[in-house]
């Protein structure tokens, strides 16, 4: 187990380093393009209220005053226009608008049938054709909600297929990331919804799955190629808002059962909290009330209310624990670490979300969740199976204590649990069989208590062999066994004792000659005699004892009786 721990650890850093050198490598590839197309960046003229203003570089963003939420940008298209082109551009809850002059040729707006104010977050490809050489192109951008600038987008010209191929190379580890963490989050779920309370799992593998499964998705989506593929930038901006909302309540509850403290005000406040921030946002923006983006700073706030919670709490328990973490140390500190990473990942990318220092919203909480989770998923595991150990032991033990230790045939106590067990209505379908391994004293006495055990264990043999199939076998007493048939005859139990009683004589010798014989005896339950299976068994059992006395008297080689 060590050396298996040990080489699952190096395949953990190689993956890492792995990752890590794709992203060095991007990072210090400059930006280099190697599909072809071009920045389109420079020598724009920007419109607003205020006034025009040419840019040989587009900034950021343009600081608008007062309700403005429109600016108009301006380019003359030069020679580089042909049919096969195009202009690409992404924006995040703006409507477009372009024209080629004063004709429409591109728009991006919401859907009349949708009660929502913004399109989403949306891949704009503007179609260039030859004859616009020369001809000033202008685009409206106009924020669908209320900010004091407007945030300009970088603009990419070439072949609208080489463009996409682009955006899908950038994005390609995120997307991995993300698909990485659904496997991941699906597989918790799954396991713990078909044998995970068969295999002991701990509760908080269902809540780590699920929080697991919805951050992927968020991920997932916020690398903007679901709506690129698919071409459903709003639905895949709403779903972006649902799972970061979802999230809430699984990482609460998470939280809960790791630091049990599932009667706690505190964390109770917090899972309602999430839940009725979901059905408010819910229901506000199917009625079209408000958008899910108007109520995000809310779930923002609840979401580092969460992480901080979590780090005091936390802390408090390793002061108040010391002695009992101190035997644990790597553990605890190991899930110190990482809420603390994941906290002060997810608080910089939603601190990023309304500055945009950088575009993907995602890329922090991407890599520590994803480090949290595996780190979390492999000591969740390491319980997991040390809890089925625990319960293979207790099954052990059980079992044991259940069976005779010579024979392995169930013992008394479960004998006598069984016998009155049976359902009266079914009496009438059951009977007993008593047996007795004869001069077993004398064994013992004349020969030890080693030739005793190996009659009792090639006895106990002889008897499963034989009548094993009919029901359940118990040894009920030193050389007494009995069995629980259901649907046996006298006329078969007599062909299956004297099938007995010719096995038992093949294993005599010479030295033990008239010695070893099984005794037994027959009683099917009846009515107008039998209370109960006590009663059929004491039957039986009288039935044994003359069949005893006659093998004795006759010194008979085997058992018909």
């Amino acid at each position: 187990m060590k050396l298996l721990k040990m080489h699952l650890t190096e395949i953990a850093v190689a993956v890492l380093f792995v990752l890590l050198v794709i992203c060095f490598y991007r990072v210090n590839d400059g930006g280099k393009n190697r599909t072809g197309n071009i920045s389109y960046n420079e020598n724009w003229s920007c419109v607003t209220e205020e006034g025009s203003r040419e840019y040989r570089k587009l900034p950021d963003l343009i600081e608008v005053s007062g309700d403005k939420k429109e600016i108009v940008l301006r380019k003359e298209l030069g020679e580089e226009a042909d049919n096969a082109s195009s202009i690409g551009f992404f924006t995040t809850h703006q409507e477009v608008e372009a024209y080629v002059e004063s004709q429409l040729v591109y728009q991006k707006k919401v859907p009349k049938y949708v009660k929502s104010k913004t399109p989403g977050n949306c891949w704009n490809f503007i179609p260039v054709q030859e004859n616009y050489r020369g001809k000033t192109l202008e685009i409206r951008l106009k924020n669908c909600y209320k900010f004091n600038y407007v945030r300009l987008p970088k603009f990419t010209y070439g072949p609208q297929s080489s463009i996409l191929l682009q955006q899908l190379e950038d994005r390609a580890l995120s997307l991995v990331f993300g698909i990485g963490m659904m496997v991941v989050g699906l597989m918790l779920v799954i396991s713990w919804c078909t044998i995970g309370k068969k295999m002991h799992f701990h509760e908080g593998i269902l809540w780590l799955g699920l929080f697991t499964v919805y951050f992927s998705i968020w991920s997932t989506m916020e690398t903007q190629i679901p709506a690129l593929v698919f071409e459903r930038e709003l639905l895949c901006n709403q779903i972006t808002f649902l799972m970061l909302k979802m999230m809430i309540l699984p990482i609460v509850c998470f939280i809960r059962v790791v630091y049990q403290m599932k009667g706690s005000r505190l964390w109770n406040v917090f899972a309602w909290l999430g839940v009725l921030d979901f059905a408010v946002s819910f229901i506000g923006q199917f009625f079209g009330w408000f958008d899910y983006r108007e109520s995000i700073f809310f779930t923002h706030i609840l979401g580092i209310a969460v992480i901080l919670a979590a780090a005091v709490c936390g802390g408090r328990i390793l002061v108040e624990r010391r002695q009992e973490i101190f035997c644990r140390r790597r553990k605890i500190y190991r899930n110190i670490i990482g809420i603390c990473l994941v906290g002060g990942c997810m608080l910089t990318d939603a601190v990023n979300y309304y500055h945009r220092a950088y575009e993907d919203v995602a890329t922090f909480s991407r890599v520590g969740c994803l480090l949290f989770i595996l780190i979390l998923t492999a000591e969740f595991l390491e319980d997991s199976m040390n809890l089925i150990e625990a319960g293979k032991q207790a099954e052990t033990l059980k079992e044991e204590a259940e069976r005779d230790g010579l024979t392995m045939l169930k013992n008394r106590r479960i004998f006598e649990i069984d016998l009155i067990g049976v359902p009266e209505n079914e009496l009438k379908e059951y009977e007993i069989v008593m047996f007795d391994l004869n001069n077993l004293k004398r064994m013992n006495d004349e020969y030890g208590h080693h030739m005793g055990d190996y009659y009792i264990i090639s006895g106990s043999e002889i008897i499963q062999d034989v009548f094993g199939s009919l029901g359940e076998i118990y040894r009920i007493g030193g050389d007494e066994f009995c069995l629980i048939a259901r649907g046996l005859t006298r006329q078969d139990y007599i062909k299956r004792a004297e099938r007995m009683g010719s096995w038992m004589s093949s294993l005599k010798g010479a030295h033990v000659e008239g010695l070893m014989q099984i005794a037994s005896g027959f009683a099917a339950f009846n009515r107008n005699t039998d209370r109960n299976l006590l009663d059929t068994m004491e039957r039986a059992d009288k039935e044994m004892y003359q069949c005893k006395r006659k093998q004795k008297a006759q010194n008979a080689q085997g058992g018909g009786c």
